[in-house]
């Protein structure tokens, strides 16, 4: 198995989202990278959902009393029995929301007041107190919740896109590991995760409302995911391509060198003949020397 490329984060995101060309050096990486990349990237998604939170609430209220106030309907607490104004709850969408949160956890307001007495105003006057406890409290609440609120989004629709990749491996007849599959899924749907968490600051602090956004996000999970399988297909094809070629080259090379071979084995056989006739016609050339030397000159008797 090829060895597979260290990667930093940032590289990692920009080939996420804009690189599909390249997700086939995900292929080789083992998948608790791909899960650490995702942890990662919530860390970050959701250290900017507070600092938005803590940047609108400045920007627009001024302190957090003041945004408390805003938000908070008119409530008394006496006797274990939380009484709401409904009046002022319906006087905002935000109001109207919180007080359907109040009546929720009730029971949890009982534990922790028991029989004591509060309301509105007092709460407001602990705020104002405990301003900086009150943010750090509700800036590690809006962490956490984000952190589990959006890896569990991101991991939910990695499996849903890891189902759609399987149909296209299916009609594409590729073979490929699910646990590669799921991989590549996170990081198809990292631009859906990212635009998702924009979308809910822009709904949150401007009202901004789009009805198909849920299915328009996860579309582009799916799409990244059927483009980024088809490119890989298209990359293997031309590795097995490439593999070919050098196979008839080297196929070729070795043909052409088995010729040039025979031709010098041929061509030192040739010689080799030669230089035997060579031989045998001074040999021959030799004796008749010899002969001619033993024939009488005349001056014998």
């Amino acid at each position: 198995m090829e060895k597979a490329k260290k990667i930093n984060f940032f590289k990692r995101l920009k080939m996420a989202i804009f690189q599909l060309e390249n997700y086939i050096e995900f292929i080789n990486e083992r998948l608790y990278k791909t899960i650490g990349f995702c942890i990662k990237m919530t860390i970050v998604c959701s250290i900017i959902i507070v600092i938005s939170n803590a940047i609108f609430i400045y920007k627009k209220y001024g302190s957090p009393t003041k945004y408390v106030d805003n938000m908070v309907p008119n409530f008394s607490y006496e006797e274990n029995d939380l009484k709401i104004d409904e009046k002022d709850a319906r006087s905002s969408e935000n109001k109207e929301m919180v007080a359907t949160v109040m009546k929720k956890i009730k029971p949890s307001l009982v534990t922790v007041l028991g029989d004591s007495s509060y309301n509105k105003a007092l709460l407001i006057k602990d705020i104002e107190a405990n301003e900086r406890q009150v943010i750090i409290i509700a800036g590690v609440a809006i962490f956490l919740e984000s952190l589990i609120e959006i890896f569990s989004f991101w991991i939910i629709l990695a499996i849903m896109t890891s189902v759609i990749g399987w149909l296209v491996l299916s009609f594409s007849r590729l073979k490929m590991r699910y646990s590669k599959l799921f991989a590549l899924s996170i990081y198809a749907s990292t631009l859906t995760t990212v635009i998702s968490v924009i979308y809910i600051l822009l709904n949150s602090f401007f009202g901004i409302y789009i009805e198909v956004f849920d299915y328009l996000s996860m579309l582009i999970a799916y799409i990244y995911i059927t483009a980024v399988i088809y490119m890989i297909k298209s990359d293997l094809i031309k590795q097995q391509m490439e593999l070919i070629r050098i196979a008839t080259v080297q196929a070729k090379v070795k043909e052409q060198l088995k010729e040039e071979d025979n031709k010098d084995t041929e061509e030192k056989e040739k010689k080799d003949n030669k230089d035997n006739k060579d031989g045998d016609k001074k040999e021959e050339k030799k004796k008749d020397n010899e002969v001619l030397n033993d024939e009488p000159d005349g001056s014998e008797i």
